[in-house]
C-alpha cells in the first residue's frame, strides 16, 4: 500500500479496524490531542481516521471497561470554570490577606511587642544595606580578576550604583526640608507596591507549584537516548561524570564525551576509559561549550537528546523519569532537580537552599504551564529533531541554555520538569567562583532577553523577576535605609503613636496617616516577609526530593546575607550588560567534591 492509497477506517476489516482501535486507545491514554491521533495513524497506517471516529473508539470502549480513558475536554468550559473558581477563590483569599493583616499589625503595634520588632527590623535592614555596601567594594577589586576585561571609560558600573545611592540620599534632604509629607507618602508607597509585588509573586508562584504533577511511569528500557557530555579543562571531575552515566540503570544509551580543546587530561581520561567501556570520545579545537554540544548533538544517533555538564553526577535513575514525558509529541522538553553535591561550606549550603526555594520552586510553577524558562546545563533532555528546527545551541549569548530553552517556547512546544531525575552540580565554593558564576548567568540572562524579545511577552515573569522586582527591591531597601538613619526623621523613633484623627479635613488626616503609619507599615512589612520566606522554605523543602528540614537552619543567613550580597551581583552584571563591557566566559575551579544525598 503507498502513501497515496489512504483508506477510511470505517471500510478497514475487523482485524485490522481493532489493531487501529487499540492504537488510538494507547495513543489517548498516553495523552496525545484527537488531531495527534489522527495524524499518527494517518501516518502509520495510511488510514484515514476523522475526529468522529476517534470519539467513537473512546466512546465505545468506556462503554466497557470505564477506567483511564478521558475524553478530550472541550476548552471552553475548563476557560469558564477557571474564571469561576477564579472569581470566587481569589476575593476569599484578598479577605483571607486582609484579616491577617489587621491581626499582624495588632499584634505588632502592642506595647511590648513593638520595640522588639521595631529593632529586630532596624537592625536587619542595616544588616542588608551593609551587606550591599560591602558587596559593592569588594566586587570592585575582584571584578580585575574576572577574565572578561574592565571596560576603560568615564562611565562604570560601580560609579553608576554610587550615583544612585546618592540620589536617593540628596533626594530625601530636599523632601525633608521642602515637603516632609511627600517624603512619607513616597515611602508609604514603596512599601505598599513591595507588599503587592512580592505577595502576588509569593501566592502565584506557590498556587502554580501546587498544581505540578510529575509522571508518576518511569522506564528503562525506552528509545535510544544519546547522552553528551561537553569537557574543557576538567581533569578533576571527568572521571566521576562519566562513571556515573557507565552506571546508569537505563538500558538503551549512548555516551558521547566531546572535549572542547582541553588543555589538561581531560582528553587522556575519557579516552582511557573509552578503551573499558562503550563511551564514545570526540575532539575538537576549543570553540565553547555551545560548539561541544552541537558537535555532540551531530553524532547522536538517539532522537531524544540529554546534555549534562561536565561537573554532575546522575542519579543512577536519572535518565528514566525523564523519558516517559517524550510520548506526548508536544513536549520538546524536560527539565532534570539540579542539586548541589558539595554541601561542606555554609556558602555552598547557602546555594543548596537557594536552589530548593528559589530555583526549584520556580521550575515547579512553570512546569504546570508547560513553559520552563531554563532547562539548565547541568541536566536537561530533548527532541533531536526540535533541537535541529530550532537552530540547535547559538554561541551569541553566555546563557545557550537559556537561550535553546526560548528558541524552543517560540516554536510553541511544552517544557517540562521532573523532580525525580536528580543530578548533583558542583556550586562554587568560594566568593571569587561564585561572582564569576553569577556573572555569566546575569548578563547571558539580559542577552537572551534581547535575541528572545518577542518570546519573553509569553513568559513575562521571567523580566518581572530577572529585572523589575529585583531593581525595586534593591531601590526600596536603599531609600528606607537613608530614612531611617536620618536624624531629622520620627522615622528613627521607635516609641509607638497612635495615628491622631485631625478635623481640619481629610488631606490632613491622610498625611498623618502616612506620616505616623510608614514605621508600624515598615515592620509589618519585615515581619510579613520574614514570615512569608520561612513558609515557603518549609514548603520547598517538603515537596523536593532527598531535601531535610535541617537546610532551614540557614534561612535568616540566607535572607540577611546571600539575597542581598546575589541581588547586588546582579544589578552590577546587568548594568555592565547594558553598557556593553567585553565579556568572556568566566571558568570557577573544581574540586571534583560531590557527594550523593
Amino acid at each position: 500500500m503507498t502513501a497515496t492509497e489512504l483508506i477510511a477506517f470505517k471500510n478497514l476489516d475487523t482485524d485490522y479496524k481493532a489493531r487501529i482501535t487499540q492504537e488510538i486507545i494507547d495513543l489517548r491514554n498516553r495523552n496525545h490531542s484527537y488531531n495527534d491521533c489522527i495524524d499518527a495513524i494517518d501516518k502509520e497506517f495510511q488510514v484515514t481516521v476523522t475526529r468522529h471516529d476517534v470519539y467513537k473508539v473512546l466512546q465505545d470502549k468506556t462503554e466497557k471497561t470505564p477506567i483511564a480513558i478521558k475524553p478530550e475536554k472541550s476548552k471552553v468550559k475548563n476557560v469558564i470554570k477557571s474564571l469561576v473558581i477564579s472569581f470566587l477563590v481569589i476575593p476569599s483569599i484578598i479577605q483571607v490577606m486582609v484579616f491577617l493583616g489587621i491581626l499582624i499589625i495588632q499584634f505588632i503595634i502592642h506595647p511590648l511587642i513593638y520595640p522588639l520588632f521595631y529593632w529586630m527590623t532596624y537592625f536587619s535592614t542595616i544588616i542588608g544595606v551593609l551587606t550591599v555596601i560591602i558587596t559593592i567594594s569588594w566586587y570592585s577589586k575582584v571584578r580585575k580578576k574576572f577574565s572578561s576585561p574592565m571596560k576603560q571609560s568615564k562611565i562604570s558600573a560601580i560609579r553608576l550604583i554610587i550615583l544612585i545611592v546618592t540620589i536617593v540620599g540628596v533626594s530625601q534632604l530636599v523632601l525633608l526640608v521642602f515637603h516632609e509629607e511627600l517624603l512619607f507618602q513616597v515611602s508609604f508607597v514603596l512599601l505598599i507596591s513591595s507588599l503587592i509585588f512580592q505577595g502576588v509573586r509569593t501566592i502565584t508562584s506557590i498556587s502554580l507549584s501546587l498544581a505540578y504533577r510529575n509522571k508518576n511511569e518511569r522506564t528503562t528500557d525506552g528509545p535510544l537516548v544519546s547522552i553528551i557530555l561537553p569537557a574543557y579543562n576538567e581533569a578533576k571531575v571527568i572521571k566521576n561524570t562519566i562513571n556515573s552515566l557507565i552506571q546508569l540503570s537505563y538500558r538503551k544509551k549512548e555516551i558521547i564525551v566531546v572535549n572542547d580543546g582541553s588543555k589538561d587530561n581531560t582528553l587522556n581520561i575519557a579516552r582511557t576509559i573509552a578503551k573499558k567501556q562503550s563511551i564514545k570520545v570526540i575532539s575538537k579545537t576549543n570553540g565553547g561549550k555551545w560548539s561541544a554540544l552541537n558537535k555532540g548533538i551531530e553524532k547522536a544517533n538517539g532522537e531524544i537528546i540529554v546534555c549534562i555538564d561536565a561537573d554532575t553526577i546522575l542519579e543512577r535513575n536519572a535518565i528514566e523519569h525523564l523519558i516517559p514525558y517524550f510520548d506526548d509529541k508536544r513536549i520538546a522538553a524536560v527539565a532534570g532537580n539540579i542539586k548541589v553535591g558539595n554541601r561542606n561550606k555554609t556558602l555552598t549550603k547557602l546555594q543548596a537552599l537557594e536552589y530548593v526555594l528559589d530555583l526549584n520552586i520556580l521550575r515547579r510553577s512553570e512546569s504546570s504551564i508547560g513553559k520552563i524558562t531554563v532547562v539548565p546545563g547541568p541536566l536537561g533532555a530533548f527532541r533531536k529533531s526540535v533541537i535541529k528546527q530550532v537552530g540547535f545551541y547559538s554561541g551569541d549569548t553566555f546563557a545557550e541554555d537559556s537561550d535553546l530553552t526560548m528558541k524552543i517556547i517560540k516554536a510553541g512546544y511544552k517544557i517540562k520538569y521532573e523532580k525525580r531525575a536528580l543530578g548533583y552540580t558542583e556550586a562554587p565554593s568560594t566568593l571569587l567562583d561564585l561572582a564569576k558564576q553569577r556573572y555569566r548567568w546575569y548578563r547571558g540572562q539580559i542577552q537572551t532577553m534581547k535575541k528572545n524579545i518577542g518570546t519573553i511577552f509569553s513568559v513575562p515573569w521571567v523580566f518581572f523577576n530577572g529585572i523589575i522586582l529585583s531593581w525595586f527591591t534593591f531601590f526600596t531597601l536603599l531609600w528606607l535605609f537613608v530614612l531611617m538613619i536620618n536624624p531629622y526623621t520620627t522615622f528613627v523613633i521607635y516609641t509607638l503613636q497612635p495615628i491622631s484623627m485631625p478635623s481640619v479635613g481629610v488631606p490632613e488626616l491622610i498625611n498623618a496617616i502616612f506620616f505616623q503609619a510608614t514605621p508600624t507599615l515598615y515592620i509589618f512589612w519585615y515581619v510579613v516577609f520574614l514570615f512569608l520566606d520561612i513558609c515557603t522554605a518549609i514548603y520547598a523543602i517538603r515537596v523536593d526530593v532527598r531535601e531535610k528540614p535541617k537546610l532551614l537552619i540557614y534561612i535568616i543567613i540566607y535572607k540577611l546575607f546571600y539575597v542581598n550580597l546575589i541581588d547586588t551581583i546582579r544589578i552590577i552584571s546587568q548594568l555592565e550588560e547594558y553598557l556593553n563591557y567585553p565579556m568572556r566566559w568566566e571558568i570557577a575551579q573544581r574540586s571534583g567534591n560531590i557527594k550523593h544525598r
